[in-house]
C-alpha cells in the first residue's frame, strides 16, 4: 500500500510540475500579442487574410491583386479568427502563430515523453520555447509556425511507423498532416520530411524504414492533395496562376530566387542554425562531437539517430535551395530540441554530481545571461535614463544568477534545474517586454498610416509614387481599408491626385521630391531601410 501511495504521490507531483511548466509557457507565448503589425512580413500576411475574410477564395489577394505565392489554408485560418473576433486586428492575426507555437510545444513534450521520458519532453519544450528563432517566430504574423505544428505531427507519426508501430492508421495520420502542410505552404513541407526520412534510411543502411511508411500511399496522397489544389487554382484563376504557383514559387524559388528574393550562399545555415538554437549552444555543439555517438550504447540511440537524420536531411535540402531565410528552419527545430534534450538529460544522468559543474556548465549559464541581460541593458543605454522596469528586471536576473550558482555548487540538482528553466523563461519575458517598446518606433508603421487616413477624404484611394512593395501593399489597406494605387511620375500632371505617398527603402536618402504644386505634409523613417512621406497638392 505504501508503494502504491508513493507512486500516486509522485504522479500527482509530476502532473503539477507539467501543469506549471505549460502554464508558464502559455504566458510567454501570449506576451506581446497586442502590438501592431511590424515590417516586413506581418502587414502582408494580415492584409491577405483580411481580404480573404471580405472575399473568400482559393487564390489569395493582396491589395486586390492575386498573390499566388502560398496556398490558402493559412489565410483561411486567420480569416476565420477575424470572423470569430468580429474584426481584423493585429492580435487576432498573431493569435494563429501563438496557438500553433504553443500546440507545437505540447506535441514536443508528448512526443518526447513517449520517445524518451517525461524529463526529456519537458526539457525539449522549455528549450524550444526559449530559443531565439522560435521565440521570435511565435510572436510574429507568419505562415511558418502553423507549418511547424503539422510538420512536427508528421515527424512523430513517421517515427512510430519506422519503429513498426501504428500500421495503416498511423500512416493516414502522417499523410493527412503532410497534406495539411502542403495546403499551408506548398510542397516544401512534404519535401522536407521526405529528405529527413531518406537521410534516416541512408544512416540505417536499410530501406526497411521506408517500407514501413507505406510509401505508395504517401505518394498517392501527396499527388491528390497537389492535384486538388492545382485544380481549384485553375478553376478560379486559370492556367497561368497554376504555373506561377507550381513553377515560379517552387522550382524557380529553389534554383533561382530572382523573382522571390532572399538569395543566400550555400553555407548560410552553418551560422543560422546555431543562431536559431541560441542560447542552448553548449548541448548543440556537444551533440556534434562524433565520440558522443560512437560511445552511445543507451536505449536512446535509435531515437536520437532518427531525430538527427531529420535535422540533417532538412538542412541539406534547405541549403541546396538558393532561397534561404532563418524562419525556414522552424520545422526542423522541434526534432532538433528533442535531440538536444535527450542528449542533455542523458549527460546529466551519467555524469557524477561533482563533475556536472565544470566549464561547459558555466558557459551555458553565461549564454543564458547574455540572452536575459542584454535587452534590459540595451534599454537603459537606448533611453539614457534609469528606467525602473529594466532595473527591476536586472535585479531579478541577478537573484536568479546567484541562486543558480549557489544551487550548482551545493549539488542541489532539482533546484538547479528549476532555476535554469526559470532563468531561460525570464530571459524570453525580458526580451519581449523590454525590446518591443524600443523597437516599435522603427517597426510599427500603423500610427503614421492612421494619420494619413485622417487627412484624406473618405472613400478615396491612396496614391503611392512608383513601385509598391508587399509591405506597403499590406499596411495601408489593413489600417485604412482603402486601396493603394501606384502612380508613375509622368502620370501626376494628368491624374492630379490630392495626396501622394512616397516610399524610399534607402531611408530617405533617395526619396523623390515631387515639387510644386505639391508640398511635403509629413514624413517619417522606420529604421535605416524605410522612409515614408506624404505630399499634398496646394490650393485644396
Amino acid at each position: 500500500m505504501s508503494a502504491l501511495a508513493g507512486a500516486q504521490s509522485q504522479t500527482a507531483a509530476d502532473t503539477r510540475k507539467i501543469a506549471l511548466v505549460f502554464g508558464l509557457l502559455l504566458i510567454v507565448c501570449l506576451l506581446g500579442i497586442n502590438r501592431e503589425l511590424w515590417t516586413p512580413d506581418e502587414p502582408r500576411e494580415a492584409e491577405i487574410s483580411r481580404e480573404m475574410l471580405l472575399s473568400p477564395s482559393v487564390v489569395p489577394t493582396l491589395n486586390g491583386r492575386e498573390f499566388i505565392e502560398k496556398p490558402p489554408l493559412y489565410y483561411w485560418t486567420v480569416a476565420g479568427v477575424f470572423a470569430l473576433t468580429g474584426e481584423p486586428s493585429a492580435a487576432a492575426a498573431r493569435s494563429v502563430s501563438v496557438v500553433a507555437s504553443f500546440l507545437t510545444l505540447l506535441v514536443v513534450f508528448l512526443w518526447g515523453r513517449r520517445m524518451f521520458s517525461t524529463n526529456v519532453g519537458l526539457v525539449a519544450a522549455i528549450g524550444l520555447a526559449t530559443s531565439v528563432q522560435f521565440m521570435i517566430s511565435s510572436h510574429w504574423v507568419l505562415i511558418d509556425p502553423l507549418l511547424m505544428l503539422f510538420m512536427t505531427l508528421a515527424a512523430w507519426a513517421g517515427w512510430e511507423l519506422v519503429q513498426g508501430r501504428g500500421g495503416l492508421t498511423r500512416a493516414l495520420q502522417l499523410y493527412l498532416a503532410l497534406a495539411v502542410a502542403l495546403w499551408i505552404k506548398g510542397l516544401i513541407g512534404p519535401v522536407l520530411l521526405a529528405c529527413g526520412l531518406l537521410s534516416y534510411a541512408v544512416w540505417s543502411r536499410s530501406l526497411a524504414p521506408i517500407g514501413r511508411l507505406h510509401p505508395f500511399l504517401g505518394i498517392a496522397a501527396m499527388l491528390v492533395a497537389t492535384a486538388v489544389l492545382a485544380s481549384l487554382i485553375y478553376l478560379e484563376s486559370g492556367r497561368e496562376a497554376v504555373r506561377e504557383w507550381l513553377w515560379v514559387n517552387h522550382v524557380q524559388r529553389f534554383i533561382d530566387p530572382e523573382y522571390t528574393g532572399h538569395e543566400q550562399p550555400f553555407y548560410y545555415y552553418l551560422h543560422t542554425v546555431p543562431t536559431a538554437a541560441f542560447p542552448w549552444l553548449v548541448p548543440f555543439f556537444d551533440c556534434l562531437r562524433p565520440s558522443r555517438w560512437r560511445n552511445d550504447t543507451s536505449d536512446f540511440k535509435p531515437a536520437k539517430r532518427y531525430l538527427a537524420a531529420l535535422c540533417i536531411g532538412m538542412v541539406l535540402i534547405l541549403s541546396a535551395s538558393a532561397t534561404k531565410r532563418g524562419i525556414y528552419l522552424l520545422p526542423m527545430l522541434p526534432p532538433l530540441f528533442l535531440l538536444l534534450a535527450a542528449h542533455a538529460v542523458q549527460w546529466w544522468q551519467r555524469t557524477p554530481p561533482e563533475a556536472r559543474i565544470r566549464w561547459p556548465w558555466w558557459l551555458q549559464i553565461a549564454l543564458l545571461a547574455v540572452l536575459a541581460g542584454a535587452p534590459p541593458l540595451a534599454g537603459l543605454v537606448y533611453t539614457g535614463t534609469l528606467a525602473p522596469g529594466p532595473i527591476v528586471f536586472l535585479v531579478v536576473l541577478a537573484a536568479l544568477t546567484v541562486a543558480l550558482i549557489v544551487y550548482s555548487k551545493r549539488g542541489r540538482w532539482s533546484q538547479t534545474l528549476a532555476a535554469l528553466g526559470a532563468y531561460a523563461l525570464a530571459g524570453v519575458v525580458g526580451l519581449i517586454v523590454v525590446t518591443v517598446p524600443l523597437a516599435a518606433p522603427e517597426k510599427d508603421m500603423a500610427p503614421f498610416v492612421e494619420w494619413i487616413d485622417e487627412q484624406i477624404p473618405a472613400n478615396q484611394p491612396i496614391y503611392a509614387l512608383g513601385t509598391i512593395d508587399e509591405t506597403l501593399d499590406g499596411i495601408v489597406p489593413f489600417v485604412t481599408g482603402r486601396s493603394l494605387i501606384a502612380i508613375m511620375p509622368a502620370e501626376i500632371a494628368e491624374r492630379r491626385p490630392q495626396y501622394i505617398l512616397v516610399q524610399d527603402k534607402e531611408g530617405g536618402r533617395t526619396a523623390p521630391q515631387i515639387g510644386p504644386p505639391y508640398e511635403l505634409l509629413r514624413d517619417s523613417s522606420f529604421g535605416p531601410g524605410r522612409y515614408f512621406a506624404i505630399w499634398r497638392r496646394e490650393g485644396r
